[in-house]
């Protein structure tokens, strides 16, 4: 063969095999970051970001879906931009080794913390429930059961996860979360304040109290939430903080690295837990509060979530 063919067969098969590893490396699924919904509750528009699976598009079927919170000082997109959450989930899905599912990524703010905040300026779970799951699931076509809808976050949309797949249980099968923010305060004297007790506590539950705890902490937080619950003798269904003990606690996961800042947070709402006999996945994993582990983490969830779907 002439060395002038040989050359154009060497590079017609490298430019074929490398075209191909590209269509290969495309991720599956699509995303759309520029979807927004008007809120009347926050008297303002809210952007959001979705992910429909491959078969979406081809389909007239319904999906299950899981909302996904962000981090705090973070924005919906960030799950995108910095997660890998579309080569994640496109994988999985890809592969089987989850269903396909819609994944939808709300606006959570700066460090809205995901709750309506002590002077209701911000009310960001009434917009949550009364306004933005609405929009989403008459928008898309999306199972609304509780056994099919799930809830996960890292950091601060750990701690929104959390919260609301508890405090909600008869919405959420399935909560996972990732590097919780689970900020449990201990009562502090004025004189012992810092500047971030007096400003961001201050903004997010109140000024302090007589226990000299911020004023609306109590409410919002989940060490007090499972401290207050009577132990679990017959199985989860005993025990809601709505007074519906009918519907079961959903499946949780929480799962923090070695290194994460958060980790005596998440450890000491996990003995709560386990003294009042909740049923839970506590993974503590080689890592710290970065993306690297997030990305692995979000894997994790995602074959969790599917697990609980499927049963």
């Amino acid at each position: 063969m002439p060395a002038k063919t040989i050359f154009n067969f060497i590079v017609a098969v490298t430019f074929s095999f490398t075209a191909a590893n590209l269509t290969m490396a495309q991720p599956i699924g699509t995303v759309d970051i520029s979807q927004s919904v008007q809120s009347e509750i926050l008297d303002r528009e809210l952007p959001y970001s979705i992910y429909l699976p491959e078969s979406y598009h081809t389909s007239t079927r319904e999906y299950p879906v899981l909302y996904l919170l962000h981090g705090m000082t973070d924005d919906h997109k960030g799950w995108i931009n910095w997660g890998e959450m579309h080569r994640i989930a496109g994988d999985l899905m890809a592969s089987g080794e989850v269903p396909e599912m819609v994944i939808v990524m709300p606006e959570g703010l700066y460090d809205a913390f995901y709750i309506n905040n002590y002077d209701e300026s911000i009310r960001w779970e009434d917009f949550f429930h009364e306004e933005f799951m609405p929009h989403v699931e008459e928008t898309y076509r999306i199972t609304a059961q509780r056994s099919r809808r799930a809830i996960s976050g890292l950091s601060m949309g750990g701690y929104g996860a959390m919260y609301h797949g508890v405090k909600y249980k008869e919405k959420f099968g399935v909560v996972a979360a990732m590097s919780g923010a689970f900020l449990k305060v201990d009562p502090v004297s004025e004189e012992e304040r810092s500047e971030w007790d007096r400003e961001f506590h201050g903004k997010t539950w109140g000024p302090y109290n007589d226990e000299n705890l911020p004023e609306n902490y109590k409410e919002h937080s989940l060490h007090e939430m499972f401290s207050n619950m009577e132990p679990i003798e017959r199985g989860p269904q005993q025990w809601s903080p709505n007074g519906n003990p009918e519907i079961p606690l959903p499946a949780i996961l929480i799962d923090c690295g070695d290194d994460d800042f958060l980790l005596e947070q998440n450890t000491s709402l996990v003995h709560i837990m386990n003294s009042k006999n909740v049923d839970f996945e506590f993974l503590v994993r080689d890592g710290a509060h970065t993306w690297p582990y997030w990305q692995s983490g979000l894997e994790l969830a995602l074959q969790f979530i599917a697990d609980e779907f499927r049963n």
